[in-house]
């Protein structure tokens, strides 16, 4: 009964002061409205009917206040004239009514066209002898309202697409993360389903989430899973992964899987991985970075090798260290630890891997003399001059 009265009381036209109820229906009532204890509405009409209403039916209330009963009173005895509505759309703007303002200076448009005043009061802009609104004037400039501000269209497009980059990284980290819970499932499905996404997984925007999993992961047969997904991924995430493996993980089969995997990528910037390693604080690495670099077949990686043919390093002995230990040292002497602990000294340890990938580079074999190596290529490189001159 409640929502029949409501609906029929919409029809009737809206006092001059009244508090404005908009229905969850889309209807308006217009009266004296009182909100009681347990949140219904309770509303007086002007003709002195009350309506009871229920906190669900009401979408929103607009109350009556000692500006908006004045504007009422204003507006009804306004004559429809450019100068009327023109005066009563500036005393709104002066009384915070800003909709009402917008309403009248919309009328004094409607009247006069060409009234600038009205026409700045609702944001237009005289440009070239035309009236554009701001959206307008910016549009004319090739810029659109987008994330707040006006932007061009290309700006707009990078945002877009920056937007659909995030979403997208997102969901592939959410869907490894599911993966990797799926392999210890316990229903077989599952874990074929995990396995079979991986094997398949080849987007670049895969390649960290697949990393992060891969740096934390310990199952060895995973960890090698993960690798040959790294190893169809092209970014650099991944790139940097398999550069790492293949230098230091102790599984010698994911070592050398990892290095041919990238070898046979043709990736740029995996040359400069292995020439840094050149410089390790571990012996055995600067002689696998060699092992990639001769794989490789880079000529601009010979001149590293030279330096590398022979390295300083710490020799650990005696005490409790199990065995003999190498570390690099850049500095020149040696010395030992006191007491009756492990003893260290220094010594310059040949590199029989970094003299293999210079002999596979060059096809010349110096053994490990760094000046007969560094006159061979100075020699290389006054021939190669040599022949530039003559081309021209």
């Amino acid at each position: 009964m409640r929502t029949t009265i409501a609906i029929a009381l919409c029809l009737l036209a809206a006092p001059a002061f009244a508090d404005d109820v908009l229905l969850g229906t889309g209807g308006r009532i217009s009266g004296k409205l009182e909100q009681l204890e347990d949140g219904s509405y309770r509303l007086t009409t002007p003709a002195g009917t009350v309506v009871a209403l229920e906190r669900s039916q009401v979408s929103s209330v607009s109350y009556s206040t000692a500006e908006s009963e004045k504007y009422a009173a204003r507006a009804r005895t306004a004559p429809d004239t450019i100068e009327a509505q023109m005066a009563l759309a500036n005393w709104c703007r002066e009384h915070n009514l800003n909709s009402e303002a917008t309403k009248h200076a919309e009328r004094v448009v409607e009247l006069d066209p060409t009234n600038a005043e009205a026409r700045q009061m609702l944001n237009f802009r005289n440009v070239d002898g035309e009236w554009m609104t701001r959206e307008q004037m910016m549009s004319s400039r090739g810029l659109v309202f987008h994330s707040g501000k006006y932007r061009t269209r290309q700006e707009v497009a990078l945002l877009e697409a920056e937007g659909k980059h995030k979403e997208l990284a997102t969901h592939w980290t959410t869907e490894i993360k599911k993966w990797r819970r799926w392999l210890g499932d316990r229903r077989p499905e599952r874990v074929q389903e995990a396995m079979a996404a991986f094997e398949q997984v080849s987007d670049p925007l895969a390649g960290p989430p697949i990393v992060e999993l891969l740096d934390a992961e310990k199952d060895p047969a995973v960890r090698r899973m993960l690798a040959r997904a790294a190893a169809r991924i092209n970014h650099q995430s991944t790139v940097n992964a398999l550069v790492l493996l293949s230098l230091n993980d102790p599984d010698e089969e994911l070592r050398l899987s990892a290095l041919e995997s990238l070898v046979n990528s043709g990736r740029g910037g995996v040359t400069e991985a292995y020439v840094k390693a050149l410089r390790s604080n571990e012996n055995v690495v600067v002689n696998r970075a060699a092992v990639a670099l001769g794989s490789l077949e880079d000529q601009s990686a010979i001149s590293p090798l030279i330096d590398a043919l022979i390295t300083k390093h710490k020799k650990v002995t005696g005490g409790s260290s199990g065995g003999d230990t190498y570390s690099f040292n850049p500095t020149s002497g040696g010395f030992s630890m006191g007491g009756g602990g492990p003893k260290v000294t220094e010594g310059r340890l040949q590199n029989p891997d970094v003299l293999s990938a210079l002999v596979r580079l060059t096809g010349e074999h110096y053994g490990y003399d760094r000046e007969l190596w560094k006159k061979w290529l100075s020699t290389q490189a006054r021939m190669v001059q040599v022949d530039l001159r003559r081309d021209k």
